[in-house]
């Protein structure tokens, strides 16, 4: 609908006035006091979720502690595993040996000697290791 011809005419703001809107201090005492409770809650929202966290980060933490001496262990009883096989083995291939050469003990003594005999030997003592066969 058109508007009429007398109010085509521009109008002009010179000047706003505000008026002091003045609360009681009961009102804005509680709406602070709200305010405040709210902002403790938030607070204390936050702290709950800085907790939580760290939380996880702890259990995390302890579990891969717990994983890294789990692995350590199972790599350590691996390698003992491992040891104990190649030590039998071999404890069974120097019987095999033995079993078909006697000598090997007696070649075995002689590879380590030092070439030296004992300082030290008691009169009724022998010598060790040496066996002299007569012929």
């Amino acid at each position: 609908m058109p508007l009429p011809s007398q109010l085509k005419a521009s109008v002009t703001i010179t000047s706003v006035q505000i008026e002091n809107i003045d609360f009681s201090n009961a009102y804005e005492k509680s709406v602070e006091d709200r305010m405040r409770a709210e902002v403790e809650v938030q607070t204390q929202l936050q702290n709950l979720e800085k907790e939580r966290v760290s939380a996880q980060i702890a259990v995390t933490q302890a579990q891969a502690e717990a994983d890294s001496q789990l692995a350590r262990a199972i790599a350590e009883a691996e390698s003992i595993r491992i040891k104990g096989n190649a030590e039998a083995s071999a404890i069974k291939i120097r019987a095999e040996a033995l079993a078909q050469n006697q000598n090997l003990v007696e070649l075995t003594k002689a590879e380590r000697w030092d070439g030296k005999l004992p300082t030290t030997m008691l009169p009724t003592g022998t010598i060790p290791f040496l066996e002299v066969q007569k012929k």
